[in-house]
């Protein structure tokens, strides 16, 4: 271990370096489910059946080894989202029963790691970055695994958008909001908490009922029943001519998923700009551009997608985890956030190609191929190397809270 003057840092500046020294979490969630259930379970697990040997981040990783084993079940089995259509019926339902688990015990284990560092003492900058990274890698498992269990047709844009948009967006805000005020408040009824509730709920359901369920009317049917007495007759007018057929019960999840996401979405979104001015909207380009260049992609050729499913959805996904892990560090660090990310280079310039049509459609899955490859190895060295200028200007280690380190004048 190079400790002292002799380490080169790379990413972390000398007011970076203090900052880390000098940070303290401030954040707090809310939901009542959180309250009296998800935190006593965490901290009877952590004070009865966990060693204070144990690190928190091998915890937090352990949790997300689940999520990466429920990932790569379900890329098995549904390669594609034309393979997870409801029809086939050679799909295994074991693997949404292991979702759902898979789930519960992730979001288990992520609430037991804060607790854990604080009986052991541990807490420290780096276990908050790394959970919220692998959180927002989950936001990308999670949301590649939702479309499948849903069933969710490559064609159906709609819900395509809401799923995939709906979750990331609402991440990436309250972390830009975070940056901003320095506090991660979670309301009454938020994601980490209800929503992955959700999440396994919905997993659950597939395994219960199959796939099949939510190509269904049910909850439409009866939730249309239930309303309709209170309705005015313009309102019912309008949905008995626009709506002869009901909602799928898969549209009608979206329609609310889209709903609550534009709602604490723009919430946080006014809040900040109230309190911090117009300048502070450059930290949503990233994410804005993302997600107009994706849109726009998909209109100028949709069979770029059809054709590349998995690749389209893990290219989105690496980019918002750079440019989410990013703001994170430069939240703990107090540094200026760069809205202009270099790897949302290759989007661009794939919009480009298909605009101008230089490549054809094997040439564009080998591009779309090595972006996301490159990128990726890009993100893992660049991961590797902000933990350990982190471990060194701290004086810890990610994964070892007993051995004491060369930089840490607390145990000399």
């Amino acid at each position: 271990m190079v400790s002292g003057t002799d380490f080169k840092y790379r990413y972390l500046s000398k007011d970076g370096i203090q900052a880390l020294k000098d940070f303290q979490y401030n954040g707090a969630d809310n939901s009542l489910i959180y309250k009296y259930i998800l935190s006593p379970l965490a901290g009877f697990l952590v004070d009865n059946a966990t060693p204070s040997t144990i690190a928190p981040n091998a915890i937090t990783l352990f949790g997300f080894s689940f999520m990466i084993i429920s990932f790569m079940l379900m890329a098995s089995h549904c390669p594609t989202l034309d393979h997870c259509g409801p029809q086939n019926n050679e799909i295994p339902s074991y693997i949404f029963l292991f979702n759902g688990v898979a789930t519960l015990v992730y979001q288990t284990l992520d609430n037991m790691d804060g607790k854990q560092a604080r009986k052991t003492g541990s807490s420290s900058p780096l276990g908050l970055l790394f959970d919220h990274g692998l959180d927002a890698w989950n936001v990308i498992v999670g949301t590649v695994n939702t479309l499948c269990i849903l069933a969710i047709a490559p064609n159906d844009f709609f819900c395509l958008a809401a799923v995939s948009f709906s979750t990331a967006a609402a991440f990436y805000v309250a972390t830009w909001e975070e940056y901003h005020t320095h506090k991660m408040l979670l309301p009454i009824i938020n994601g980490p908490t209800e929503g992955v509730l959700v999440t396994a709920a919905l997993s659950f359901t597939s395994w219960w009922k199959g796939r099949q369920f939510w190509h269904e009317f049910g909850l439409y049917d009866g939730l249309y029943e239930f309303v309709e007495p209170f309705l005015p007759m313009a309102v019912k007018s309008f949905v008995e001519e626009h709506l002869v057929t009901g909602m799928a019960n898969k549209d009608l999840l979206c329609v609310f998923l889209a709903v609550m996401a534009v709602r604490e979405v723009a919430a946080k979104i006014l809040f900040v700009v109230r309190k911090y001015g117009l300048k502070s909207l450059t930290g949503l380009i990233p994410l804005s551009s993302l997600m107009i260049m994706s849109v726009l992609i998909l209109r100028t050729n949709p069979q770029v997608f059809f054709e590349n499913q998995r690749t389209s959805l893990l290219l989105f996904g690496v980019i918002f985890v750079e440019m989410t892990t990013g703001l994170m560090l430069d939240h703990m660090t107090r540094s200026k956030f760069d809205p202009f990310r270099t790897t949302l280079v290759p989007i661009f310039i794939l919009y480009s190609i298909l605009d101008l049509k230089l490549l054809s459609a094997d040439q564009i899955s080998l591009y779309m191929m090595i972006c996301t490859c490159g990128i990726s190895s890009y993100m893992i060295l660049k991961t590797k190397i902000t933990i350990a200028e982190i471990c060194n200007c701290l004086g810890i280690f990610v994964f070892d809270i007993v051995t004491p380190h060369p930089n840490n004048k607390k145990t000399q």
